[in-house]
């Protein structure tokens, strides 16, 4: 595959990935409760602090940031770097599908982040195969 063709790939991946990773946050408020429950200061059951809110905005600005990256890191790094941040991504997708399903509860804040880590997955696939593609 070519370069440039994989870099374009893999930031357009990398902001759907960021766009179903946000709207998923996003649609958390409208699950019935959950809203209150912000208001009275707690998220799934957690106290909520400065220390969570900068959790979720992370969930957000790591994949803008791996965006970026995949545009301006040298080919065979930015094979690595998608590779282990693709599999890391998506085993958060499968955490949230699998601890929400748990607990009796799949809409559309699931859906998103199933979304979010089947996408993390395709990356971590094209960047696997694109190492094991010889290079001339």
């Amino acid at each position: 595959m070519d370069a440039l063709l994989f870099r374009t790939r893999i930031t357009a991946l990398w902001l759907a990935v960021a766009l179903a990773t946000t709207a998923s946050f996003v649609f958390y408020l409208f699950i019935p409760g959950a809203l209150e429950e912000l208001l009275a200061g707690e998220m799934e059951g957690e106290t909520l602090t400065e220390a969570l809110g900068f959790l979720i905005a992370t969930f957000g600005i790591i994949p803008l940031v791996l965006a970026g990256v995949a545009l301006f890191v040298s080919d065979r790094a930015n094979r690595y770097v998608n590779l282990v941040a693709g599999l890391a991504f998506g085993l958060f997708g499968v955490f949230a599908v699998v601890t929400h399903t748990l607990d009796g509860g799949f809409n559309v804040h699931v859906l998103m982040a199933a979304l979010a880590g089947a996408g993390a997955f395709l990356i971590a696939g094209l960047s696997l195969a694109a190492l094991r593609t010889p290079t001339s």
